[in-house]
């Protein structure tokens, strides 16, 4: 598995419109596997709407969610750490993960939106990881990326858009990018995008009979420090996040920060 790499090529596209899907893929076996734990997560926590569940792999369930130490397995596949090294460095830390459910007949809308606006890390620098658990196709609401629009390296105004038929209210305001220029991610299960954390992107509603489920890891250079005392100021608009509690995990390297860990971690 240390032979996993990007290309230059590929390098260069992650730079230049904010993300990258690899011509390397995930096997089929451990696809079928996080299927299965998929099943299983949601079958524990039946209380727990299934568009959004956050950190299934924590097992202490710090968000209310009952997850599993499997999750923190697949977000640590040598293949997914190899590509993040070459594209964040060779010290980096595993801060979140979740799983977008987007259920048949329902999954709900996710507005244009940058995910930084709620990070309580210092400098901004997050790799996010999107594991498709079924195949995305252009009608079960594929995620739609505003190329190029990471370039600036700033974090761009949003608004409150009231409303339950999302998953998130913080908007961006629609006079920093232009729609027409998105392109949707399309993938197949075993394919895998990585994308940068000033991307605005966002998606639409499910409203076929296939399921649009994915598992997504947040992963930051260990140069940044993750701010628990900011997270618990966000935490005060953003409950149900917990940025003030998120546990943390070395996956590679070093803490540079040399103070990401002084909590327990």
């Amino acid at each position: 598995m240390t032979g996993v790499r990007l290309s230059g090529e590929e390098v260069a596209l992650f730079h230049e419109k904010g993300w990258v899907v690899p011509r390397w893929e995930l096997p089929r076996k451990l696809i079928a596997e996080m299927r299965r734990e998929y099943a299983g997560l949601l079958a524990r926590n039946d209380d727990v709407a299934p568009d959004i569940i956050m950190a299934p792999h924590q097992t202490c369930g710090s968000m209310g969610v009952r997850g599993s130490a499997r999750w923190l397995e697949f977000a640590n596949h040598p293949g997914l750490v190899a590509i993040a090294r070459q594209l964040i460095g060779d010290d980096i830390i595993l801060w979140g993960t979740t799983i977008f459910g987007k259920p048949a007949r329902g999954g709900k809308e996710t507005p244009w939106h940058q995910d930084g606006e709620y990070y309580p890390i210092r400098p901004l620098e997050v790799l996010t990881i999107w594991i498709p658990l079924d195949d995305v196709i252009p009608e079960n609401g594929p995620m739609r990326f505003i190329p190029g629009s990471h370039r600036a390296r700033k974090l761009y105004s949003h608004s409150w858009l009231e409303g339950s038929d999302k998953t998130i209210n913080l908007v961006c305001d629609p006079e920093h990018f232009d729609e027409s220029t998105a392109e949707s991610l399309l993938l197949r299960t075993g394919q895998v995008s990585f994308h940068d954390v000033y991307m605005i992107h966002g998606s639409e509603a499910n409203r076929t009979e296939r399921r649009r489920a994915a598992f997504v890891v947040r992963l930051m250079p260990a140069t940044s420090f993750y701010d628990h005392a900011l997270g618990a100021e966000i935490g005060k608009k953003h409950p149900a996040q917990g940025y003030g509690v998120r546990p943390l995990f070395l996956i590679s390297g070093t803490d540079r920060a040399n103070n990401n860990f002084t909590i327990g971690h």
